[in-house]
């Protein structure tokens, strides 16, 4: 690769331009993805900042460091969770939600049901015991 000092690289560039060798058009694409890439360089750098700004102060865990709303809204961001996962959280919340409801008695007749034949089965009491009530 050749090094350029910045003049002879305007100089390159504009006798590239006047021989018809380099367009317009990918000049200008060159500028702008430099311009994206510059952007992104500095959403990282605040990232990074507010990292080290947070372990600084000592924040503690889940909770942002001073830096407002935007700071914590990028703090913030979830992992995505497998299909798997997903449904088992649904089941345990359907099953917490009929469950919350019932007597202590019912409750713990639906647990042992859980332990001994599953959630499925235990939100199937649930619901009908739920229903009675």
């Amino acid at each position: 690769m050749i090094k350029l000092t910045p003049n002879q690289a305007h100089y390159v560039l504009n006798s590239l331009v006047a021989q018809g060798r380099v367009r317009d058009s990918q000049v200008r694409k060159t500028l702008s993805s430099r311009e994206k890439e510059i952007r992104s360089l500095r959403e990282r750098l605040a990232s990074l900042e507010a990292l080290s700004a947070e372990r600084a102060t000592g924040a503690k865990r889940g909770r942002p460091a001073r830096g407002g709303r935007r700071a914590a809204r990028k703090a913030r961001r979830r992992s995505k969770m497998s299909p798997r996962v997903l449904a088992l959280r649904r089941q345990q919340g359907r099953y917490m939600g009929y469950v919350r409801r019932l007597k202590a008695t019912d409750k713990a007749r639906v647990r042992s049901v859980r332990e001994k034949q599953g959630i499925g089965a235990a939100i199937k009491l649930a619901a009908s015991l739920g229903s009675r009530a």
